[in-house]
């Protein structure tokens, strides 16, 4: 997605130039950076002192709810009977094309053992993540609809992610799927 983001940017010079863009935008992404120091940590078992080691789970327990905050603040400020109608749209297609369309798949390439196929068919069925509004302010495109769509999205899956939950757990679902 970063990728198409700058090939509709006009500053660059090449589809190469664009690439780089977005390499560098990769590598230097916090998240991304954090993931993988973290990773590394893990694997060499480095054990930090404990006053480091309570601030960064004071960070990490903040992360959330200080996103969230943020999320909030521009959904309460953005009045719901303006939201543009991809809102709408976009929000359907994730909440009701997409699990029809991994069901499909799933038909089509299957079978699966259980627990896989009600974790591919709840997944596709999550409303959509916030990821989604950390993007938008990132690249500063879609800002507020995207935070419009979190929230519809959240709402909506009310139903949906209830309704695919208990027709997996009832096997109405994961029975045609199954090996």
């Amino acid at each position: 997605m970063p990728f198409l983001i700058e090939l509709t940017d006009r500053e660059h010079l090449s589809l190469l130039h664009a690439l780089g863009v977005v390499v560098k935008q990769i590598v230097l992404n916090p998240l991304i950076m954090a993931t993988c120091l973290g990773a590394l940590c893990a694997a060499l078992h480095v054990e930090f002192p404990v006053a480091l080691n309570n601030t960064l789970q004071f960070l990490q327990n903040a992360a959330a709810p200080t996103a969230l905050f943020v999320l909030g603040v521009t959904v309460a400020l953005r009045p719901f009977e303006r939201m543009p109608w991809e809102v709408f749209a976009t929000t359907a297609i994730k909440l009701l094309i997409h699990p029809l369309i991994i069901y499909g798949l799933m038909l089509a390439f299957g079978p699966f053992p259980q627990p896989w196929a009600a974790t591919a068919l709840l997944i596709a069925a999550l409303p959509p993540a916030l990821n989604v509004f950390v993007l938008g302010r990132q690249y500063e495109a879609w800002v507020e609809p995207a935070s419009g769509s979190v929230l519809l999205g959240t709402l909506v899956s009310v139903a949906t992610l209830t309704t695919v939950m208990w027709l997996v757990q009832h096997g109405g679902l994961t029975q045609a799927l199954m090996r």
